[in-house]
């Protein structure tokens, strides 16, 4: 996900170049892997530097957050994002960022990288609450047994704070009879 940008760099305004993104696996931070990425890299030329859009597809990984299974998600990222050489491709004097820039920055050795646009996109588009199926029955909260494997021993817990309302329901259940 490394991209030599010298010969774009040197283009005029509006230049265009298109590149092929394929990765088999990527770890962009821990916990956070993606595997089979394809997509395409457009890099157009700008007055201050590259414009960048990503189109890729892949699969990221997580867990359930009912029952903490591992699973797949499939993932889909667009963005576009302009970065400034830190350098000039011409001379290599250093070139001043704008104080307050929120760019991505092109080092003096004129790589592109898409490492970390790619790993906040990403985080971005996870799923909040990821799950391994719609009907997931989570994990039981008091052996921890995945309840989608089949029912525990355990008894059913009765959250205290609703006793007032089942005492009002015995009550009014009485009183029809």
């Amino acid at each position: 996900m490394r991209y030599l940008v010298s010969h774009e760099l040197k283009q005029s305004v509006g230049a265009r170049s298109l590149f092929a993104l394929h990765e088999e696996r990527v770890t962009l931070q821990e916990g956070l892997v993606l595997d089979a990425l394809d997509g395409t890299v457009e890099v157009i030329r700008t007055n201050k530097g590259l414009l960048v859009r990503v189109q890729v597809a892949g699969r990221g990984h997580g867990q359930c957050a009912r029952c903490l299974a591992q699973l797949d998600y499939p993932l889909r990222l667009q963005f576009e994002e302009e970065f400034l050489p830190v350098a000039d491709v011409f001379t290599g004097a250093p070139l001043r960022i704008p104080a307050g820039a929120d760019n991505f920055l092109i080092g003096a050795d004129f790589v592109l990288d898409l490492h970390e646009p790619l790993r906040q996109y990403a985080l971005m588009s996870e799923p909040l609450n990821p799950l391994c199926r719609p009907d997931c029955r989570g994990l039981c909260p008091q052996c921890g047994r995945d309840l989608n494997l089949g029912p525990c021993a355990c008894a059913p817990v009765v959250d205290s704070r609703w006793e007032a309302l089942r005492a009002l329901a015995s009550r009014l259940d009485t009183e029809e009879e």
